[in-house]
């Protein structure tokens, strides 16, 4: 099958620097010797494994709620959840519209924005100016373990073909679907449900009426109303007692404020009446009728006494439809009306048509349309019933390769993550009548068998072709009835490509009819369900003599977590407004920051970032105690929020009461403990990185830029390098001042808005003259949506791999040996420099291995003092240990297939190899699974929207593929730009800083120890035990260095020294401990100093790291303890 590559979603920059140049310091090297081996035990500090047994204090809350269902039938949405302690409690949540900016935020689903109504204890409120209001009394049971309830769709405002959105809330914090999980999507019941199929003959006879129910009865049971339609009639029995006049009434437009409304039936309004077999059209209000001739009705009466019958034959189109469609009825005859007046008329719907796949759309008629499309792709139509899936769509052509994705469980959670949608999650794919299974990671499928799969010969009156697929999921484990879908033809898609969105849902059948009678057994048809997790959600703190501990632990914990301090006792001081009785916060936590409550103002007064350690499962929140204004531990009571949802300990009880502490190690009273730094470190080599040629600030803290460097700007003559041009474009200068580094990118083919080359002219000519017109490259033309426009050209070439090979030569001559380049990036092949031509039949194909290799070595031989990269693990990747950058982070199916391939290596490489050469070793020889531990993770956010990412529902997922790949800097496609209050919230701002946080490396001193007083010319053994607290190394050969500071604040002369046999490089994310002999100079005066330390950047000589404890100073020295010298 093939295998698409996903479209470029941005750019991105990347290049690494070691830096080879020797470092000339004061004074001789202190040595180190015995570092340790394996992770020295440590201190108490919140992390798995060290709660047990300690002295902490602790709360839970348990999800008990057990399945939410909800269906549109007959005209009312109607509900059902189950789990104890219901009893008439609890609220429904109703999204009417499916619009999430329009009625009543509820903070605790992904998708709450928009609560138009809610439903509680049997009423109903509305939504109005931001309040609610009473919209009346509701049908509510509950029986048992079983809360039923419903609406009528009137009173929601909600059309037919209106996709509404559910979420329940019972008291205590339980809830379904699950906090931070999006809404239940309930989908319109019109052509969702089905009437019966029959075959009527017109006789006065009730016997081809047995297998189907009535569909409305009498108030007193004597009379009962049949109807259904059968191809393009409408056809009826009337049983029971009649009169001499019986008159059927048609609402056809389903509106009561149009036809006749007497009768009294709510939101019906006749525009049709049948009486004795003559029609008559509404002509206005009131008894107002037209007799319309040659209606061709079909009329017999039987039957006697109170069994009398009367069956009706109606052509649709006598009465103005055109096409199958519901439509309600009702009867009366005399004093018998059917329903009664104070029942809504039932709907006669069309019954389900009997799809095939051949081709012919014509069945499809009364169906919904499912979703619609961009470019080729126009219509998507699909109905799911018992786990059979039909589908029909419309498009220009489908020569390309259709792809129809299937989420068969109705969970974006498991399945293939594409690009296209922010929900995907598709667990089948059928191509070309051919079906797969998802087998993971990426792109990879499993093939099950055929499908049924018919393109229509001709195109229709619109230019459209049809193409039908019936795909029989039955013996598949996890497909339910509910699905959802979208198709691809080439690159145009439907549904529309939407970052924010999702598959369409397939219509089906609206299942046994609900009853509201608290009994549970009638919705076993249904499946559109919410089940409950039954997650444990559990709060514990705990304190030692600095620090105190919160955690928050649970299954769906995620980055929306605040914490209520009482630090005082006192319930009269503080913040009142919370969920706990006795309770006066004088602190909280929110953001990932501090805040000390001013009750003076009433105000929140921010006091400094706390340490957030936020991961599956767990969320770690550790501060000091003198952020509080305390100086020895003490009673605190905490209380928690965690998703805008659950409250622990329970509201309306008391908050959770700390009172005892974990001890102190003795080693621990025995050594410096540093203080550590809790904020964003805005280091060399990592981090987020801007646009290099960015005309605007960039606001958050950034040490990288990326610069895209394009051949026809750098050679616009050969021969003449720019390299003034090129460096006032990409502000050079600027960046030097500021201390950012650039990450470099060497394009040969940057698609576009406009179809024009990146190589220079004169190479064009000169490729054109080597290898003809049509041997020089391809020119492309494509939607943005696709890649763009632009040139590829002829990479295997002999004429431009020699003059790249020339070029690169020139890079190497002017960068590798700035300090001011940071990494260098492969660029060179592929749109973007991203190795790929995708797509090939467009943009011509991809160079063999090689070839490729050829450019690659030209880097090697150009930049041998530069760390480099790759957007693919090669061989030659491996074998050199270059670096990777994944240009779609974020995007959970294309990280995960990256990951995939540094594991098992790109399964992708077949086309590419040589001949002879064995396709499965060759990619055997592209695994780098540990490349991160020698070179740079880098990437940039897919999409060219990194919040899409960093968004409350996305940023765990976020975290995860930062942790997962090791990321060391994000960008171009990162939030460098974004600014706080302008194009972010104080939540957003959050995530970003979280995630800074977690990237790359964070060197935290956790300890030092050394004797009290040395005497000048002697070593002082010192220890120290550090913490690489962040996801990946520090690449550069950046020595770490001891001084002296004196009483005045000054470096001691002599004092500064390397530490011998350390290589922070070597720092992988984890503990490690270290013990240097530091030789004090000879001459060094008597007194106190302090010890400092630093990591020392080489081209200056001077600090070059934020180290993540206080005590920074103004010269980049990180200071110690004391050390007391006498002579």
């Amino acid at each position: 099958m093939a295998i698409a590559i996903l479209k470029r979603r941005w750019l991105q920059a990347g290049a690494a620097a070691v830096l080879a140049s020797s470092l000339v310091v004061q004074g001789g090297a202190a040595s180190a010797a015995d570092p340790a081996t394996g992770e020295e035990a440590a201190a108490f500090n919140g992390q798995p494994g060290q709660w047990s047994g300690v002295p902490s204090a602790s709360a839970e809350l348990v999800q008990s709620l057990q399945v939410m269902k909800a269906v549109q039938q007959d005209g009312k949405l109607k509900l059902m959840v189950r789990g104890p302690g219901l009893e008439g409690k609890g609220i429904w949540y109703i999204d009417a519209d499916g619009d999430e900016k329009t009625g009543i935020p509820a903070p605790y689903w992904a998708n709450g924005g928009g609560i138009d109504f809610k439903v509680s204890a049997g009423q109903m409120w509305k939504a109005a100016n931001g309040k609610w209001v009473s919209a009346g009394p509701v049908a509510t049971k509950t029986v048992g373990d079983t809360l039923e309830a419903e609406v009528d769709l009137a009173a929601l405002g909600a059309g037919d073909a209106t996709i509404m959105r559910t979420a329940f809330m019972l008291a205590g914090d339980q809830y379904l679907p699950a906090p931070g999980k999006r809404m239940l999507v309930v989908p319109p019941a019109a052509g969702a449900e089905f009437g019966p199929d029959v075959q009527v003959t017109v006789d006065g006879l009730a016997d081809d009426w047995s297998a189907v129910k009535p569909a409305a009865q009498s108030a007193d049971g004597q009379t009962s109303l049949y109807a259904a339609e059968e191809g393009n009639s409408l056809v009826l029995l009337v049983v029971g007692k009649l009169a001499e006049f019986n008159d059927i009434y048609l609402d056809t437009d389903r509106s009561a404020d149009t036809g006749y409304a007497d009768v009294g039936w709510p939101s019906f309004g006749g525009d049709w009446l049948i009486e004795n077999g003559a029609l008559y059209k509404s002509t206005g209000a009131g008894w107002n009728w037209g007799p319309v001739d040659g209606a061709n009705i079909e009329y017999k009466q039987a039957g006697a006494g109170d069994k009398l019958t009367v069956e009706y034959r109606i052509p649709l189109a006598s009465i103005g439809i055109t096409a199958p469609k519901a439509i309600a009825v009702g009867f009366t005859s005399n004093d018998v009306t059917v329903p009664s007046a104070d029942l809504r008329p039932p709907l006669v719907a069309p019954p389900l048509p009997k799809l095939k796949a051949d081709g012919d759309p014509s069945e499809w008629a009364s169906l919904p349309t499912t979703a619609t499309g961009t470019g080729k792709a126009k219509l998507l139509k699909a109905f799911a019933d018992a786990k059979t899936l039909n589908v029909l769509a419309k498009a220009e052509s489908f020569d390309a390769e259709t792809n129809l994705f299937i989420n068969s469980d109705n969970n974006a959670d498991t399945g293939y993550n594409g690009w296209e949608y922010k929900r995907t999650g598709a667990d089948y794919l059928v191509q070309n009548g051919k079906l797969f299974r998802y087998a993971g990671p990426g792109w990879a499928w499993e093939e099950i068998g055929p499908a049924e799969w018919q393109v229509s010969a001709k195109a229709d009156a619109d230019g459209l072709k049809s193409l039908e697929v019936r795909v029989d999921l039955s013996a598949e484990a996890n497909a339910g009835g509910t699905m959802r879908v979208a198709i691809g033809v080439g690159e145009d898609y439907a549904p529309a490509v939407d970052a924010e969105g999702e598959y369409a849902l397939a219509s089906g059948r609206g299942g046994a009819p609900i009853v509201i009678d608290g009994q549970p057994g009638d919705w076993a048809s249904v499946d559109n369900a919410a089940v409950g997790t039954g997650e444990t959600v559990r709060l514990t703190a705990a304190q030692d003599d600095d620090k105190i501990y919160l955690l928050a632990e649970a299954a769906s914990v995620d980055t929306r977590n605040v914490f209520y301090l009482d630090t005082d006792a006192n319930a009269k001081t503080g913040f009142k407004d919370t969920a706990w009785t006795g309770f006066g916060a004088d602190a909280k936590i929110e953001f990932n920051k501090l805040y000390l409550y001013d009750g003076k103002n009433a105000k929140w007064k921010e006091a400094g970032p706390v340490r957030a350690e936020i991961e599956a499962g767990r969320a770690l929140f550790y501060f000091y105690r003198d952020q509080l204004g305390l100086k020895k531990a003490g009673a605190l009571a905490v209380g928690y929020v965690g998703q805008d949802a659950y409250r622990l300990p329970a509201a309306g009880g008391s908050a959770l009461a700390l009172k005892k502490s974990v001890a102190a190690r003795a080693a621990d009273k025995e050594a410096y403990i540093p203080r550590e730094r809790f904020g964003v470190l805005d280091n060399p080599f990592m981090g987020w990185a801007g646009w290099a040629n960015a005309t605007t600030a960039l606001e958050q803290p950034h040490k990288l830029v990326y610069a895209n460097i394009a051949w026809r700007d750098l050679e616009p003559e050969k021969g003449k390098f720019d390299w003034a041009g090129i460096e006032e474009k990409f502000q050079f200068a600027k960046w030097k001042a500021e201390g950012t580094r650039i990450n470099l990118r060497f394009v040969l083919d940057d698609p576009g808005d406009d179809p024009d080359m990146d190589i220079p002219q004169w190479l064009y000519d000169e490729l054109v003259k080597a290898e003809g017109g049509s041997g020089a490259g391809k020119w492309y033309d494509t939607p943005d949506t696709v890649v763009g426009k632009g040139f590829a050209p002829n990479y295997a070439s002999p004429t431009l791999i020699a003059e790249h090979e020339r070029v690169m030569t020139a890079l190497g001559q002017r960068y590798d040996n700035d300090p001011l380049i940071a990494f260098v990036q492969i660029g060179s092949l592929g749109h973007w420099g991203e190795f790929h031509n995708w797509p090939e039949e467009v943009s011509g194909a991809f160079p063999s291995l090689a070839v490729s290799d050829q450019y690659v070595e030209q880097y090697l031989r150009a930049f041998p003092h530069k760390l480099i990269g790759m957007r693919k693990p090669f061989p030659i990747a491996a074998s050199k240990r270059l670096g990777l950058f994944n240009d779609v982070f974020g995007s959970k199916g294309a990280t995960d297939e990256w990951l995939n391939w540094t594991e098992e290596g790109w399964n992708g490489i077949g086309p590419y190899v040589e001949a002879g050469q064995d396709p499965a070793a060759v990619q055997a020889a592209s695994k780098m699974p540990d490349f991160w531990k020698f070179n740079f993770s880098g990437g940039e956010f897919y999409n060219g929207n990194p919040l899409l990412s960093l968004s409350n529902d996305t940023i765990m997922e976020t975290l995860r593929q930062t942790r997962a790949s090791h990321t060391s800097w994000m960008g171009p496609s990162s939030p460098a730009p974004f600014r706080l209050g302008k194009d972010i919230d104080a939540g957003q701002q959050a995530n970003i800083d979280l995630m800074h946080n977690t990237m790359g490396y964070r060197f935290v001193l956790e300890s030092a120890s050394h004797a009290a007083k040395a005497s000048p010319g002697r070593d002082v053994t010192l220890r120290m035990t550090w913490n690489n607290k962040g996801v990946a190394p520090f690449y550069a050969a950046w020595p770490l260095a001891l001084a002296l500071v004196d009483a005045q604040g000054r470096l001691a002369e002599g004092s500064v020294q390397r530490v011998g046999g350390v290589d922070v490089r070597e720092w992988l994310p984890g503990r490690h401990a270290l013990k240097a002999d530091y030789k004090l100079p000879a001459g060094l005066a008597a007194g106190s100093y302090k010890l400092a330390v630093a990591i020392l950047d080489p081209d200056t000589g001077k600090p070059g790291v934020h180290l993540g404890i206080e005590g920074e100073r103004g010269d980049g020295w990180t200071t110690l303890d004391r050390l007391q010298v006498a002579r």
